[in-house]
């Protein structure tokens, strides 16, 4: 583990440092001078955490939650919360999915899938799609081979099955992303890490083809994340394709033909503009204002859920707009990415967390009201000191 940095001070990045002294909640908690120190003291130390979050161009972070062995995770439109995969430890046994309310963040489990205990990058339907009601999420069966759906109820059913599945691994990571922009017909991309295979899948769980992505070497790629995109300027000479990225530490970001499956890599090269492979994709909303991006850092016990916001701040930010979120060891970045006026890629690095973890997923999601959260809050510090 990279040793913790220490706060410095502020010049032109906003830094957040979450840090425990054993000596400190006990002072605080034996006399609360008001609620601003409490939410304070609340914040700070409910859980273990080590990580720093350093922020360009004025966008603001913050500790929004903290959630046991949290890796990948989407946002549910309908029901107003986030379907996170959680309690992840390696050989642990099927994945587990929880629901996290975005007024409250109380967490409720949400179900069980079948396969083996690894990551999954999921998606949940924010309409209805293959007979499937709003609210349900696409994950793959850990390991891969299989996608299923998980009602908004929690029961697990299958979708696609006979997909490729474990492989040479060595963690046979998989991937479902629903096409949310109508790119490609709304249909579903899945990747498996272990086999290098991306597919795309129709509304009938068939898929539309198979692919097989190769580094330069010639040897199979490990694909993660996937996305695909339409018709837009601000995306150049990604437009009308799919970009997939590797979970390895490399630079290959790889570009499909959303038709064919016909594979070839990002120009210009969009790993070695970031300096890393991506690790997820999302698109910065084309309607409304009030959106965080919130970002998973996997670090077991102390695994934590992250919220940019003030985003707006960000030069040249538009709708539309791409977001690369780039993992590495201890910590991880986030990237504004798009083309100007001129078809030049533009990469601005939004956000770098260092020191402990490893950022896992992101997505855009509402800013609470304010004074949902911060009132339950209150209202259970209020309870908790009554009763002393």
């Amino acid at each position: 583990m990279l040793s913790r940095q220490q706060p410095t001070g502020q010049s032109d990045k906003n830094v957040v440092f979450w840090f425990s002294d054993p000596r400190l909640p006990g002072r605080i908690s034996s006399r609360i001078g008001n609620a601003a120190i409490a939410v304070a003291a609340f914040a700070v130390f409910a859980a273990p955490l080590h990580a720093a979050v350093w922020t360009n161009y004025g966008v603001q972070a913050q500790l929004w939650s903290s959630v046991n062995g949290l890796m990948k995770m989407d946002y549910d439109w309908t029901y107003s919360r986030f379907v996170v995969q959680y309690n992840y430890a390696y050989g642990w046994g099927a994945p587990q999915y929880a629901t996290i309310d975005l007024a409250t963040k109380a967490l409720t489990h949400h179900a069980v899938t079948s396969g083996n205990g690894y990551e999954t990058l999921l998606s949940v339907l924010p309409t209805s799609w293959a007979g499937f009601a709003p609210g349900t999420a696409l994950v793959p069966q850990g390991g891969g081979g299989a996608v299923l759906a998980i009602t908004p109820s929690g029961t697990v059913v299958p979708f696609a099955t006979g997909l490729p599945g474990g492989g040479a691994g060595p963690t046979n990571y998989s991937a479902a992303r629903w096409d949310a922009l109508g790119a490609i017909g709304n249909d579903l991309l899945y990747t498996n890490e272990g086999t290098g295979h991306v597919a795309r899948i129709d509304s009938t769980g068939t898929p539309v083809w198979v692919s097989v992505v190769s580094r330069p070497d010639g040897l199979a790629g490990r694909p993660e994340p996937v996305i695909a995109l339409g018709n837009n300027p601000r995306w150049g000479t990604y437009q009308n394709s799919i970009l997939v990225g590797e979970n390895d530490a490399t630079t290959n970001v790889w570009q499909l033909d959303p038709v064919t499956g016909a594979v070839g890599f990002t120009t210009p090269d969009l790993g070695a503009a970031i300096g890393r492979t991506a690790e997820a994709f999302r698109i910065y909303p084309f309607t409304g204002s009030n959106y965080a991006l919130y970002l998973s850092v996997h670090s077991g016990s102390a695994s934590t859920i992250w919220q940019l916001t003030n985003l707006f701040a960000i030069p040249n930010l538009q709708p539309g707009d791409l977001f690369v979120a780039v993992e590495q060891s201890y910590g991880g970045e986030v990237w504004h990415v798009y083309f100007d006026a001129t078809n030049n890629l533009v990469t601005q690095q939004v956000a770098v967390i260092s020191g402990d973890g490893f950022l896992e997923d992101m997505v855009f999601a509402p800013i609470p009201e304010p004074g949902t959260a911060a009132g339950a809050l209150l209202g259970f510090l209020f309870l908790t000191l009554r009763r002393r």
